[in-house]
């Protein structure tokens, strides 16, 4: 029998575990199962990862690691694809390692894989083919195999915040020898979507209970930026005993350093043989550079000199990472007989991945508190006092999820559940939520968190929130104002305008100053990450340049290979042609994002042109002569007609684009610009707005043909208006005075550090 048992707190779990006979209890993670032991240390807790391994063992199979999978994996890859990047090895292998946790039949795919680009659906068939043949075991194929043991017992599963399509096959499939209960919060369960991997369990219908008003009081005390070591310090000399939680889910030791006090326990991960791989693999690419070609004999004896001499002079650091790079050399050249620049980028993810585990800790005799951040929350002491800590820097409850194509979506929604951000946050707010309803709990969170971050505000919409006063008291400071005695004293006339200069000067007349008269440029030469407006470009030039080597014929649907090519030649284009130090992860990330988002880009496009019967389609196109002296390029022009057209500008994101009340109402006016001069030239516009690339569901500000009609007519002679009056405002400005439209216009300021942000002196 397979059950969910639902439970609605930890106390309700902790009820439904003391059981007569509980059987054993399987855990996700050794965190995890820590803190269970902690709260239930009678019960037989093990993780899924040493289970799955016990149950190999008694069948005389073994699991191969990631890192083991991948270097054998690279080097049969080469052989077949000798010419192509790194980046592109890694984004093939992530996703097969994916595919494989929604099923191990490679025919259930065949939809999805029709999406991907020709190389890595190829690569995908080469290493689904190798494991197949090898009869290697990786991860997923485990729990395939666990089924075949006949040493299984009843068996709880607590603590899981996703389960695979495949890990839901081993319990289904279990369950009919075995009791098997999966034990999930109730309150997560209500608010989770059909698709997620829980409802793949219990196809219950359920009844959400709404709440009528605040469940209870919440004491908040709000906190200046920058004020969190101050504030905790405070704290503590009044609670002592208090347990602290930071509010991240990868808080470092920087965070914890906030509160650094006596008698505190915390722990933390770091990684102290980053430097030293990062020198041994810049001295291989520089042996590489001078040799053209080292075989793997020489690549050998070279680490023995570098470990001879690392033992030499007590480097125990380079001597680890010496021989862990040496092993990997060894299973590598069971196929490649020599080392090119690929090999040695897949070694240093090798070498990281093999790397020691270490933690920083505190030791102290006797601990009276303890440092904890919302991984650290699963089934923790609910009679320790908690003061949760909320600042801009821990990063919030951010989750990393693949970027999928509405297409490939569907294809893997009918195989299995798709692991999903908003689930994640479901479980921190469910967490935050049992912390917060205890009345001797206290958060501390900084004003700019409480003001606009979505998550917190979701959180505490449950509460009525009461002001904890924290007895600290702030003198006031002298502000220093650094940038007025920079700037020069206007008017500055202006030759002519764009629709970014406009918006510029709309968000903070500051912020326009520093850009278009002082000039100020606030990104280094060389740097290790590619800019939000430098993927924007790619994006844009990738699908102008789909179109432009392909055309345009009546129902036209994506070329993937023609596509993956534009890819690969623009952003290797770009990256040799600025000065761009990405590492092998950085480029895979980029390149990932261009790759669908502009799938995404060139699809819609294709789909519009169609649907309105197209007959051409241009992009970058100049504003032309006009009587506001405006310059730049509309995006893309879709032609339907003579003097008819559809205008369309690209976004990366949401919050590119802005909200449909910022672009009615005049804050957002780049489009309006690009309508404005096309009504002089004589257009006439079918239907306008912004494509966000992220996410084609996103249509909120595209408007069609009725509508795009009817705020032609309404709404021309008011953004005529608006544009005229800014255009004077710049001309006859004196002082160009901070004074940010929203908070988030401050973000990619040149001056942001040094603002004042509109506050007085």
């Amino acid at each position: 029998m397979l059950e969910v048992v639902f439970y609605q707190n930890n106390q309700d779990l902790l009820q439904k575990l003391q059981d007569e006979n509980p059987p054993l209890v399987i855990c996700p993670s050794p965190q995890v199962a820590d803190n269970l032991r902690s709260l239930a240390p009678e019960l037989d807790i093990i993780t899924i990862s040493k289970w799955t391994s016990d149950h190999l063992k008694k069948l005389g199979l073994s699991r191969s690691r990631k890192s083991e999978l991948m270097i054998k994996l690279s080097a049969v890859w080469r052989h077949y694809f000798p010419t192509e990047s790194t980046a592109v090895f890694l984004e093939a292998f992530e996703l097969f390692t994916e595919l494989r946790s929604y099923t191990l039949d490679m025919g259930l795919l065949n939809e999805f894989l029709q999406e991907l680009d020709e190389v890595v659906r190829k690569s995908i068939h080469v290493f689904w083919l190798y494991l197949d043949q090898e009869k290697i075991i990786d991860e997923h194929l485990s729990y395939n195999k666990v089924t075949e043991s006949k040493h299984h017992m009843s068996m709880w599963f607590v603590g899981f915040k996703h389960m695979s399509g495949v890990q839901i096959d081993m319990l289904k499939t279990l369950s009919e020898t075995q009791d098997i209960e999966v034990l999930f919060p109730y309150p997560v369960y209500t608010d989770s979507l059909p698709n997620d991997w829980i409802r793949w369990l219990s196809a219950d219908e359920i009844k959400k209970t709404k709440r009528e008003g605040p469940i209870s009081e919440v004491r908040v005390a709000l906190i200046p930026k920058g004020k969190a070591n101050i504030v905790l310090n405070k704290f503590f000399e009044t609670h002592p005993s208090f347990d602290l939680v930071m509010a991240g889910t990868q808080v470092g030791l920087v965070s914890y350093q906030e509160a650094q006090k006596e008698q505190s326990f915390f722990k933390t991960t770091e990684d102290l043989f980053a430097v030293e791989l990062e020198l041994l693999t810049n001295d291989l690419r520089k042996k590489l550079k001078e040799l053209k070609v080292i075989t793997v004999e020489e690549i050998n004896t070279y680490f023995e000199e570098v470990r001879l001499a690392a033992i030499a002079k007590g480097e125990y650091r380079k001597l680890k990472m010496v021989e862990l790079m040496g092993v990997a050399v060894v299973d590598y050249s069971e196929f490649q007989k020599t080392i090119d620049g690929f090999a040695i980028d897949i070694f240093e993810v090798i070498v990281r991945l093999n790397s020691p585990r270490v933690s920083f800790l505190s030791l102290e005799e006797h601990n009276q508190r303890s440092f904890l951040d919302m991984n650290g929350l699963n089934f923790r002491d609910e009679e320790r006092e908690i003061v949760l800590l909320a600042t801009e820097s821990m990063g919030g409850f951010r989750a990393n999820e693949r970027i999928l194509s509405e297409a490939m979506t569907k294809a893997l929604r009918v195989i299995g559940p798709i692991k999903r951000a908003g689930l994640d946050f479901l479980f921190h707010k469910y967490e935050l939520l049992s912390i917060l309803a205890d009345s001797k709990n206290v958060l501390l969170i900084e004003e700019q968190v409480m003001e606009t971050d979505l998550s917190w505000r979701e959180v505490l919409k449950h509460f009525d929130v009461m002001d904890f006063d924290l007895g600290v008291r702030y003198s006031i400071k002298k502000i220093q104002e650094y940038l007025s005695p920079k700037k020069k004293t206007g008017p500055f006339e202006q030759k002519y305008f764009s629709a970014s200069r406009l918006q510029s000067y709309i968000d903070c007349p500051q912020k326009y100053y520093f850009n278009y008269i002082e000039k100020i440029e606030n990104r280094p030469e060389e740097r290790s990450t590619l800019g939000p407006d430098e993927l924007g470009n790619l994006e844009h030039k990738i699908i102008e340049t789909y179109f432009v080597e392909n055309g345009f014929k009546k129902d036209d649907v994506i070329n993937l290979d023609h596509h993956r090519k534009a890819c690969v030649r623009v952003f290797n284009e770009y990256i040799t042609a600025s000065r761009l130090i990405l590492n092998e992860t950085e480029k895979a990330r980029a390149y990932n994002e261009i790759m669908h988002y502009t799938w995404n880009g060139i699809v819609f496009l294709l789909d519009l042109m169609g649907t309105k019967s197209a007959t051409g389609i241009r992009f970058e196109i100049p504003l032309g002569t006009n009587p506001w002296t405006l310059k730049g390029s509309i995006d893309c022009l879709i032609e339907i007609g003579d003097k008819k057209a559809i205008v369309i500008d690209f976004k990366r994101s949401s919050s590119a684009t802005g909200t449909k009340a910022e672009t009615l109402e005049f804050k957002k006016i780049q489009l309006w610009v690009y309508l404005l001069t096309l009504k002089h030239q004589g257009y006439d516009i079918d239907s306008f707005g912004y494509l966000n690339l992220s996410d084609l569901s996103d249509d909120k500000l595209f408007f069609d043909t009725t509508d795009a009609e009817s705020l032609m007519n309404s709404s021309m002679e008011f953004a005529k208006d608006v544009i005229e009056k800014t255009i004077s405002g710049i001309q006859t400005n004196t002082t160009f005075k901070p004074h940010p439209r929203e908070s988030k216009v401050c973000n990619y300021c040149p001056v942001n550090l040094f603002c004042l942000k509109g506050e007085v002196v």
